[in-house]
């Protein structure tokens, strides 16, 4: 079981309940997680062979360069993390036009360490546009190079892929482990302005329910006053939960609020 600090920031990271939740985990053959994000399960899991999938095509990358070559990633933040303490916030801005016209991933991870509270925001048009934190500098570089280093060593049995959430599951079978971290039913996706399609993810919960796969998902709950409730159908589960998840960083961000958000976790075993 591992501890380290989380490499990519992501909206609705499990990070601070990741240690908890591992130790839920069912025995298993293979591990699946088809909605990765900032990957904080990942360490915890004691892979033998695993697959992690997101729609997002530099997010992936990301990871696949954190996995292969951590030195790299190291040294493209180090430079950009540099011009930024002795030219100031106009390189954040700079970086983040680059990365608008190109997706490169290593802007994409030096922007997701400086800006407005780490939070991950796009526009309509699929360009990231979330502001510069001025009161943080950014994580330093010789720290980062530590924890890169420490993560490329925890995903080398991991397969990252840019691909859809039910094609990641397709080659799963009996006795391995889905861990789902899904959208909220009922909002838009951040990245394609989409509303998640509920009816497609309990369809393929029955599908993993009949062919033996086993599967955790953390899913609706609530956060303040706001209330998230779409429950699978009870007969797709066995157990269910609540979790503590921490402080809601769009609230804090948006509407400097500090709503607490509380999650349903969900399983077939």
């Amino acid at each position: 079981m591992a501890n380290i600090p989380p490499i990519i920031k992501w909206f609705g990271s499990k990070r601070t309940v990741a240690a908890a939740l591992s130790q839920k985990f069912p025995d298993f053959n293979r591990y699946f997680e088809p909605f990765v994000g900032g990957g904080a399960l990942l360490p915890y899991s004691e892979l033998h062979e695993a697959y992690a999938a997101d729609i997002i095509p530099e997010l992936i990358e990301l990871w696949n360069m954190i996995k292969l070559h951590p030195d790299i990633v190291a040294e493209e933040y180090r430079i950009r993390w540099k011009r930024l303490q002795c030219e100031g916030p106009q390189v954040y801005y700079e970086v983040r036009d680059n990365f608008n016209q190109t997706k490169n991933c290593l802007d994409f991870l030096f922007i997701t360490r400086t800006c407005v509270n780490g939070m991950i925001r796009y526009n309509s048009d699929g360009e990231f546009n979330n502001s510069f934190h001025l009161s943080r500098p950014g994580i330093n570089p010789r720290t980062l190079e530590i924890h890169l280093y420490q993560w490329s060593a925890y995903l080398r049995d991991v397969t990252f892929l840019n691909i859809d959430y039910r094609e990641c599951l397709q080659d799963a079978r009996r006795n391995d482990f889905v861990f789902l971290d899904p959208p909220y039913g009922g909002t838009k996706d951040r990245y394609t302005k989409e509303i998640f399609e509920l009816d497609s993810l309990f369809n393929e919960l029955e599908r993993l329910n009949n062919i033996g796969v086993k599967w955790m998902m953390t899913f609706d709950g609530e956060a303040g006053e706001r209330k998230y409730n779409f429950a699978p159908p009870r007969e797709l589960y066995r157990n269910s939960f609540p979790i503590n998840t921490g402080l809601s960083s769009f609230k804090k961000t948006m509407e400097k609020k500090r709503d607490l958000i509380v999650e349903s976790v969900y399983t077939n075993f």
